[in-house]
């Protein structure tokens, strides 16, 4: 299980680095990953869909060239997705810089900003919300996708489609433990245990994937992915709070 997991953001971008296939494949991934949270994020601050489409194109496409993301790139700048933010921040305010009356119809507040020199981005939360909900929903089903895997090697078939059934059901009103157990000819209890096996391994799937994600800068320039229970736990909260909203 441990090596289909993703390797942290950090590392991911360390591999980008290369200019050999090992590189492509890294920044291929590395844009599969992230291109839905920075369009949405686009979006947002741009007001245009087609827009915010060019502008994450291009920074995909810049992304290992003299000044950009991977140039300057480190995990002791703290957490990866806000480093991820900001970049795009800075890429909104240059493109508004060169576009100025474009700037000056979406953002009329800021006209008087000094030529652009200085600006505040009133949309940036709602920004880094939208960022956040669409990484939110990708990590979900990244790790989904990985607890099918696991059931279908370890012959769980019937675990995960109660699991399914009761936690992904999009109806009004999941079905009972009790209809879902005459489904399969098991009483209710049976059901619920083989539904809560799938949601262990989806729990132990999801710490995993986080803990990857979680990267501590040790010594002499290494990083080290060892954190705390108390640090994942608080990067689950993170993950799920848009949906309990």
């Amino acid at each position: 299980m441990r090596e289909q997991f993703p390797e942290t953001s950090w590392t991911l971008l360390a591999k980008a680095r290369e200019q050999g296939a090992d590189g492509v494949r890294a920044r291929g991934e590395f844009a599969q990953r992230y291109y839905r949270p920075v369009r949405e994020f686009l979006f947002v601050l741009l007001r245009d869909t087609e827009q915010a489409q060019e502008l994450a194109q291009e920074f995909f496409v810049k992304l290992n060239g003299s000044g950009g993301l991977l140039e300057h790139a480190h995990p002791e700048k703290g957490a990866f997705r806000h480093y991820l933010q900001r970049a795009l921040r800075n890429l909104v305010i240059d493109y508004y810089r060169s576009n100025r009356q474009e700037a000056l119809q979406t953002h009329p507040d800021q006209a008087s900003a000094g030529g652009w020199d200085v600006i505040e981005l009133t949309g940036y939360p709602a920004a880094e919300a939208a960022f956040h909900h669409e990484w939110v929903k990708l990590t979900l089903a990244e790790a989904l996708t990985q607890v099918r895997a696991l059931c279908h090697k370890r012959n769980q078939q019937v675990h995960l489609d109660l699991f399914e059934a009761r936690y992904l059901s999009e109806a009004d009103l999941a079905p009972s433990w009790e209809d879902l157990g005459a489904r399969y000819s098991m009483d209710q209890k049976t059901a619920r245990d083989r539904a809560d096996t799938v949601a262990r391994h989806f729990r132990l799937v999801l710490r995993r994937m986080l803990r990857n994600e979680i990267t501590v800068a040790g010594g002499s320039g290494r990083w080290r992915s060892q954190v705390t229970e108390a640090a994942i736990d608080e990067e689950i909260n993170a993950l799920l709070s848009p949906l309990k909203d």
